[in-house]
Order: C-alpha cells, then structure tokens, then sequence
C-alpha cells in the first residue's frame, strides 16, 4: 500500500513537516539546555549526555503544529514543549533501568554509562525540573494535564512490570499500557497546543482525540518494529521485547494463527529466556503468517480514525503537518 498517495498534491516528507516548526525546535533545544542548571554537575553530565542523542522531537512537534494550526505565534509552547520533554526524557532514563537496557537511540544507553542510582536520580531530577516550569507558566489546565499525564504514565509502567510474562494479555489490557506508556503524552501536547492557542473547547476535545489515537498507532507500529524493523533504522537487535517478556501487537496478532505445536512451542519461548535461534525462530513464524503486513494494515485503521477527526479542524500546513505525522507511524520504515 503506498500510503503516500493520500496527500495528492500536497506530497510531504518528515523534512518538509520539521520545517514548519524548524525555528521552534532550536529554540527549544536551547530551552532544554539552558534549564539544566543543576548545581550538581553529574546531573547536568547525565542530562546532557541522553539529549546529544538527539531524536525528531515528536512530541514537541505535535504540539507546535496543534497551536500553529489556530495561529498561535507565542513561546509557551516552547516552555510547555520543553516540560513535555523533561518528563519523557525522565520515563526513559528509568524505563531503561527497569528493563535494564543497554542502548538508547543507537549508543549506550545512560545506566550502561553512568550505573543505575545515578540515572534513576537523574531522571528524578528532570521530573523535578519539569514542573517547577509547569508552575512558572502558572496555566492549572494545561498543569492538570501534564500531572495527570505523568500520573497515568507512573501507572502504566507498574501495570506493565504486573503483565510481564503474561502469554495471555488480551488486546484491551495491551492497550491501556501502551495508551499510559506513550499515547498520553501524544494526546497532552496536542491538547495543551489546543488549549494555548485559544480555540474552542470542541476543538481542544479534538486534538486530545487525535493525539491519543496517533499515540496508540505509533507504540503500535514501534513494537512492530522491534521485530520487523530493520536495526539500522530502530537502533536495536529485534526481539527486544520478547526478550523482556513484553506481549505487544506482533505476538498477540500472530498468536490467534499459529498451529497447535508452534502455539506450544512460542509459548514456552516466551515464558523462558530466549536464545538468539528462539528469537529467530519467532521472526520466522511472523514472516510466514505476514505479520508486519497484518499489523500495519491494524495500525492503519486507527490512523484513518485520527485523520478523520483532523478533517474538521482547520485546514492548513499545519493540519497538513499533523496528517502527515499521523501516517509517519508507519512511513518511517518505508
């Protein structure tokens, strides 16, 4: 399917959308800097070291293209984005401690660097950091959303670490941790971009809608990924959630097709530790049964649904940015 073909005319790639906000996210990136202004060194080693990895910044985007969209020229949503990322930034740094992680974006990961106490505390650093901005910018709606957010996301991961290992996580359960892991904070930038720009509370309703349904497809389609994604693009060996024990979209697609003796046999890789011939095996299953093929056509769906909500808000470059991002979920490994 060449889902490039839906633009028509209006053909865009990630370059053309990074450059609508292109002035944003430099003057973000010296936001992100400049606040790291801890007089402890270490963590400002620590901060600095994970933000030179880079990244497009997805999320900030979201949000500068959602206040864009309605016409907002200010620089809250500079301060606001930067928040965003302190908080995903901490996640992160404690998500790789947790899974014991060994690379981040293609280079050692921070507790590979720097030992667990100091990452985990770095990351609680930039938790700290994050709202002491929140409350500088002194907005309750948009502080509500964003402690809401953080709250949903610190539950998501216990619920994760609960199901861990679990063969039988059904679709519902899968979903509520990948809404609390990733898609919350989707929904939170494209909300607050709504809510700084003034516009209706309807439309606010709306990009909140949207953001959360591109947040689902884009964990949706990185777990995809994780199996099926090539390792140059992903910056990881595939099979890192089976080898964490994580049931994502790929296994429980593939589960409802197996035969009775492969059904067997994956699950008893699952619950072990797997061998890299395990993981292989499960990569060979999943060619044979077209996984990535079902799963995209899976994510796809909510894709459409996200782009439908964005049909009635104003149209624009922006909103041509958002529409664009909303199918990069799954173009960024075409």
């Amino acid at each position: 399917m060449d889902f490039r073909k839906r633009y028509g005319e209006f053909l865009m790639n990630i370059t053309d959308v990074l450059g609508l906000v292109k002035d944003k996210l430099n003057l973000l990136e010296k936001e992100l800097k400049n606040n790291l202004d801890s007089d402890i060194e270490m963590v400002n080693e620590v901060a600095y070291y994970v933000f030179q990895s880079g990244g497009k910044r997805l999320r900030p985007v979201f949000m500068f293209l959602s206040a864009a969209m309605f016409g907002y020229e200010g620089y809250r949503d500079i301060i606001l984005s930067g928040v965003v990322e302190y908080i995903h930034t901490a996640t992160l740094l404690h998500d790789d401690v947790i899974d014991g992680a060994k690379f981040r974006r293609g280079k050692l990961s921070a507790n590979q660097v720097y030992g667990n106490d100091i990452t985990v505390l770095c990351g609680d650093f930039l938790y700290s950091r994050a709202f002491v901005n929140l409350v500088k910018d002194g907005d309750s709606r948009v502080q509500m959303i964003l402690a809401n957010a953080a709250k949903t996301m610190s539950e998501g991961e216990v619920f994760q670490l609960v199901k861990t290992a679990s063969f039988d996580l059904n679709f519902q359960d899968y979903e509520k941790i990948i809404f609390s892991k990733t898609a919350v904070l989707f929904s939170a930038c494209c909300e607050i971009g709504a809510i700084i720009s003034n516009c209706t509370m309807d439309e606010s309703e709306k990009l909140k809608d949207f953001g959360k349904i591109v947040g689902l497809s884009f964990q949706m389609s990185d777990d995809i990924l994780d199996y099926l994604g090539d390792p140059e693009q992903t910056g990881k060996k595939p099979g890192t959630d089976l080898k964490e024990g994580k049931m994502t979209l790929p296994l429980i697609i593939m589960r409802d097709l197996l035969d009775a003796e492969e059904l067997e046999k994956v699950k008893k890789i699952f619950s072990s530790e797997p061998s890299e011939n395990d993981i292989e095996y499960v990569i060979h299953l999943m060619k044979k049964y077209d996984i990535k093929r079902r799963g995209e056509l899976f994510v796809d769906s909510y894709t459409l649904k996200a782009k439908k909500i964005l049909s009635e808000l104003p149209d624009n470059e922006y909103r041509k940015g958002l529409e664009f991002l909303a199918d990069y979920v799954i173009l960024r490994d075409k």
